[in-house]
């Protein structure tokens, strides 16, 4: 074959993506909620759906005719999924597989990827088409519970040890300084343990329940958060008055079926806005810590017997 064929075949190939890319792909896969990616056979994006443009930070006429390199978190991974999946004869006989891409901002999330060749008339790929789920939160979600699990089911940690690490975890996730459970009784707001980078409040310090952000909590049914205290609805409260705490997420703490206090995580850093995955993490934090303090209770019941 010269040059001419070569070329010929080419456009040939190019003209089919195009009325792919440009007709039925867009039609079918425009309102996916997972990006979607059409480029040719030399890995150069043809088109990607509205949800691609969400995850990456990318629009169309910023990807367009660019190869899929730059969105992969390394050279070698573009490479390994270029031999296994985009290739005239793909080496994977499964085209749905896990691999780290970078947004716009340079930051990193794992994806589930579905992938392969769109074929042409005479079966040779005319190019490619991608499927991407960001699973990045999930896969944290996961990891979370696993480690949850390890510290309360670690027999070598006391009850107060264990409880130390779940509020240390808590804090490395949410990026706060300071960690309490309180116990609330009446307008009483009573540290029942504490862990802080810096200064821990002594277990057994008191405070009115309307001088902590935690007596909004307690009338809600669900987690509240401030990532900008001083920027919110709470910036007169007399809590950010008096610690000037800027980021706060804190949960209602209920034991064996009653309001036992709260879970919070502070800091007088302001961080990035909490997502939604957040509130669900804290609510987990909250059960566990929860399942934690039935224990203790039940076994302070049982010595009194």
């Amino acid at each position: 074959m010269n040059a001419g064929d070569i070329a010929s075949t080419e456009q040939s190939r190019g003209a089919e993506l195009e009325a792919a890319g440009g007709l039925r792909v867009p039609q079918l896969f425009s309102d996916l909620p997972e990006a979607v990616i059409v480029a040719d056979h030399a890995r150069r994006i043809s088109w990607v759906n509205p949800a691609f443009e969400r995850l990456f930070g990318y629009a169309l006429s910023d990807v367009r005719g660019r190869t899929t390199e730059f969105l992969y978190a390394s050279h070698e991974s573009y490479l390994e999924k270029g031999r296994a999946h985009f290739s005239a004869v793909p080496s994977a006989s499964d085209h749905s597989y896990e691999v780290t891409y970078r947004r716009r901002n340079t930051e990193t999330f794992l994806s589930q990827t579905t992938g392969g060749p769109i074929r042409g008339a005479d079966g040779a790929p005319v190019g490619y088409l991608a499927v991407i789920k960001d699973i990045s939160q999930t896969r944290l979600f996961e990891t979370l519970l696993r480690v949850l699990f390890d510290i309360t089911t670690n027999q070598a940690l006391s009850r107060d040890e264990k409880v130390h690490e779940i509020l240390k975890l808590g804090c490395e996730r949410f990026q706060t300084m300071s960690a309490i459970i309180s116990c609330v009784q009446g307008q009483t707001y009573t540290v029942s343990y504490c862990y802080s980078h810096e200064a821990p409040v002594e277990p057994g310090t008191r405070f009115e329940l309307g001088e902590t952000y935690c007596a909004q909590t307690l009338t809600g049914e669900g987690p509240v958060a401030y990532h900008r205290a001083s920027q919110s609805g709470i910036a007169s409260h007399p809590c950010y008055n008096m610690f000037l705490l800027e980021t706060y997420i804190g949960v209602p703490l209920i034991v064996d079926g009653h309001v036992f206090g709260t879970l919070n995580f502070t800091s007088p850093e302001a961080r990035a806005p909490f997502e939604p995955m957040d509130l669900e993490l804290i609510k987990l934090f909250a059960a566990w810590v929860s399942q934690q303090l039935s224990i203790d209770a039940a076994l302070s019941a049982a010595k009194l017997r």
